[in-house]
């Protein structure tokens, strides 16, 4: 299966779509999730989409970037947290889907779905919470 069947499937990317991916630089296992056209950003770079993939590794590092590619994100697009999943994981770990879901919710964003990336890797797509 090509790299973007992979993307499109889990993350629902189309070829039109403009992706910019954070934390990917240095995990190169993450390579086959990721869409031919993805832009594989820098911490604390801004390089807006309209779907924003942040892969994190612990909570720190989520509570770290979190901010920056939220606002990557352009409006109507949406954010995927990616985040180690259970089964990839042999020490304790800080971060799971509850704290996904609860930073995500802190920051202004409404957690919609969950995905399956792989064996190692788990996710939670978000948008915007509405304003009232």
């Amino acid at each position: 299966m090509s790299s973007d069947s992979t993307a499109a499937r889990i993350f629902g990317i189309s070829t039109e779509d403009r992706v910019t991916v954070y934390g990917a630089a240095d995990r190169p296992e993450v390579a086959p999730f990721l869409p031919a056209q993805a832009y594989l950003a820098e911490s604390g770079s801004r390089n807006p989409a309209n779907v924003v993939v942040l892969f994190a590794g612990s909570a720190a590092d989520l509570a770290h970037e979190l901010s920056g590619a939220a606002a990557a994100v352009e409006s109507g697009g949406v954010l995927w947290v990616c985040y180690p999943s259970a089964a990839a994981v042999n020490e304790e770990r800080d971060l799971n889907r509850d704290t996904v879901v609860s930073l995500m919710e802190d920051n202004g964003w409404q957690p919609l779905a969950d995905a399956s990336v792989s064996e190692a890797w788990s996710a939670v797509r978000g948008q915007p919470t509405p304003q009232q």
